[in-house]
């Protein structure tokens, strides 16, 4: 089915937000239903017309899924303080796991919201590479969008942000496409098997997310893309560690882990 998507404005549209509006309509590669808000309520509009509602506001664009009364909307999230508390000890348990140093190019094949993905690419600088994959193309549009105009107060954060390259594509797919050894590393953050209860905040994001998961032809797809190695995170009770043969990094405090999957090429 042809993926469709609502779009509106906030309720006290300002100027300008309509030739926003025809920015976003032309560079969404779906069908758009443009409609006037004329004070309708987001669950209004829901029941109308069954689709998620992108809502231009005046300080962000939301998305409101199917479904659901909260929206999803970029934010770089945990990577403000990962970033900070890099830069003071020099330590995050993803950058440790995935060796990562400047210069270095990495895959993270499920960009989310893009939080792992400023961490390393503030870990690999701007002589390294950081490209992030994300199958639905809504999201996809919300986060390159965040990515290239959120503004911190830090500029190391802004500057990270900006460097990471968003493709819109199915990770499998776009990893056949490249040659072999593209990457040092490549990464996986699949949505949780398990939900973690303090995770109730990407409730929104869960509800349009890719939830495949981790398949054997996708494992190999990146031992052949990645130069130096594979990494996992997961809940800590995952079958994934063992099923794809990663050696996996116990954290006794954290609900997830990193596994590791070390190539020798």
């Amino acid at each position: 089915m042809e993926e469709q998507v609502v779009l509106t404005t906030c309720l006290r549209p300002v100027d300008g937000m309509e030739e926003e509006l025809d920015m976003i309509e032309a560079s969404l590669d779906l069908t758009v239903i443009r409609v006037a808000r004329k004070k309708k309520s987001i669950s209004m509009l829901q029941k109308e017309y069954d689709k998620p509602i992108l809502v231009l506001d005046k300080r962000r664009l939301e998305l409101y899924p199917e479904g659901m009364g909260e929206p999803f909307f970029f934010h770089p999230s945990s990577a403000v303080f990962r970033v900070k508390q890099l830069i003071s000890s020099g330590h995050d348990p993803l950058v440790a796991s995935a060796k990562l140093k400047r210069g270095m190019t990495v895959l993270d094949c499920t960009l989310g919201l893009g939080s792992d993905s400023i961490v390393m690419s503030h870990a690999v600088g701007a002589e390294g590479k950081v490209v992030g994959v994300e199958s639905r193309q809504l999201t996809s549009f919300l986060v390159r969008r965040g990515l290239s105009s959120w503004k911190e107060k830090s500029d190391i954060l802004n500057e990270a942000m900006r460097r990471i390259e968003v493709v819109t594509a199915d990770s499998l797919e776009y990893m056949k496409t490249l040659p072999a050894n593209s990457f040092d590393v490549v990464f996986f953050d699949p949505m949780f098997e398990k939900t973690i209860t303090e995770s109730r905040h990407l409730d929104p994001l869960r509800s349009i997310a890719d939830g495949r998961g981790l398949s054997k032809p996708a494992i190999d797809e990146a031992k052949r893309v990645a130069r130096q190695r594979v990494v996992l995170k997961a809940h800590f009770e995952s079958n994934w560690f063992d099923a794809f043969g990663f050696e996996r990094a116990v954290r006794k405090s954290s609900k997830f882990h990193y596994g590791v999957i070390e190539l020798e090429k």
